[in-house]
């Protein structure tokens, strides 16, 4: 085998590696959560309203579902906020 392609499958590995984790783990919105969209995403997605489904590639991004959205956007936690009385965005497991 050679260099390139050791180091070509080390880096599938590495990548199948980030991927596997849930990341929404550590962010405190569980897939399902409500969520809004706060202003500070921009005019054109402030106040949207939607459904967590899980957590985005990247460690504080998350997959989420608009309302009436027929495929999903990723944010950084820090656009949204939860809607629910039962998820503290705040709490880290």
């Amino acid at each position: 085998m050679t260099s390139a392609a050791i180091a070509a499958s080390k880096s599938i590995s590495f990548a199948e590696k980030a991927m596997a984790g849930p990341a929404y783990t550590n962010l405190g919105f569980p897939p399902g959560s409500r969520v809004q969209v706060k202003p500070e995403a921009g005019a054109r997605l402030a106040g949207k309203t939607g459904r967590v489904i899980g957590g985005g590639f990247y460690p504080k991004s998350l997959r989420l579902v608009l309302d009436g959205a027929k495929v999903p956007i990723t944010l950084h936690v820090n656009y949204v906020a939860a809607i629910d009385d039962d998820v503290d965005p705040m709490k880290s497991d």
